[in-house]
């Protein structure tokens, strides 16, 4: 019986027999693939696969059993969006483990560039190639080129980001964002740069980090528990104090706020739930604080309802609401 197209090509780029042309294949088959194909492929190359036959047998292993495990344990419908929505996700994981130097090093054309997305009102977790962990927010992508970690570190952000960045003291980790570089050598943060915000914010949790602009000017450093926050509009720029474990609370599935006005409130639900949120006769002297765990946006409409009544409706992703 003839393989499906995307069997065959995960099968080749398992076994480092694929080329630049089937890489991009692979992916436009990945993205418009069903979770039910995705799972079914995978799952038979698993069951079809030795992994002694592999090269670095025991790190493509590991791989696979992940890949396996993610899909048939857990949260379902994190596991599957995971693999839905980036096939640059699932391609990255095993090309952080070394695959992606077969580009660079069999190939020598022009650096590949990597992208993994998380789309509207979701959130993905991958591993760069030098170790170190990112948690991508709603609406959020992530960009580095095929030599990451060999002569540079460094990435590119477009939304909401926390890193664990994986200690090397030769090298450092960049973050790139619209008006601001973030550098570390090895530390936890969180950046929150979504283009339709007037400011670009990074949180400390642990460890130190240093801001600069795009021209390498040094902006400040930053310690943990300090935010800063840069406009994008005049570059100034301002630190404060901050819980930082509650900035990064959304990595752990749960959404935060503090004395928080309608503006930031309905902003943050719209990504969260991914859906255009419009609101009338807002009151912005009105403040908010909530912790969202798993209600669904109906059931948070209906608490701040109690709070200041308001009139919403729900069409889809578009939601209307009215203060009364």
């Amino acid at each position: 019986m003839k393989n499906s197209p995307l069997k065959d090509l995960l099968t080749l780029f398992l076994f480092e027999k694929v080329t630049p042309e089937d890489f991009h294949r692979l992916s436009e088959i990945v993205m418009r693939s069903s979770n039910k194909e995705l799972d079914s492929e995978l799952k038979s190359i698993w069951d079809e696969t030795d992994p002694a036959t592999l090269m670095n047998k025991e790190t493509k292993a590991k791989v696979l059993a992940n890949i396996h495990l993610q899909m048939l344990t857990g949260n379902k419908r994190i596991s599957f969006q995971w693999i839905k929505m980036a096939a640059v996700v699932l391609l990255s994981v095993i090309i952080s483990l070394g695959s992606y130097f077969y580009f660079s090093d069999k190939y020598r054309t022009t650096s590949e560039e990597f992208m993994v997305m998380a789309e509207s009102g979701q959130k993905t977790k991958i591993r760069l190639p030098d170790g170190t962990r990112v948690w991508l927010n709603s609406d959020s992508k992530l960009s580095y080129a095929s030599d990451f970690n060999r002569n540079s570190r460094h990435v590119k952000l477009e939304g909401e980001a926390f890193f664990e960045v994986e200690k090397n003291n030769g090298m450092h980790f960049m973050v790139k964002t619209e008006c601001v570089h973030v550098i570390v050598h090895g530390t936890a943060f969180n950046v929150s740069a979504y283009k339709e915000d007037p400011a670009i914010e990074i949180s400390l949790l642990r460890g130190n980090v240093r801001l600069a602009y795009p021209d390498n000017t040094l902006i400040t450093e930053l310690y943990p528990d300090q935010i800063a926050s840069v406009s994008k509009k005049n570059k100034k720029w301002r630190i404060g104090s901050c819980d930082a474990e509650m900035e990064c609370l959304w990595t752990q599935n749960k959404l935060k706020f503090e004395n928080a006005p309608a503006t930031e409130v309905f902003r943050k639900l719209g990504r969260w739930y991914g859906v255009n949120i419009s609101v009338e006769n807002r009151n912005e002297n009105i403040l908010y604080g909530f912790t969202l765990k798993n209600e669904s946006l109906r059931e948070i409409l209906y608490e701040i309802n109690k709070i200041t009544p308001v009139v919403y409706k729900i069409n889809g992703e578009e939601v209307s609401i009215t203060y009364k």
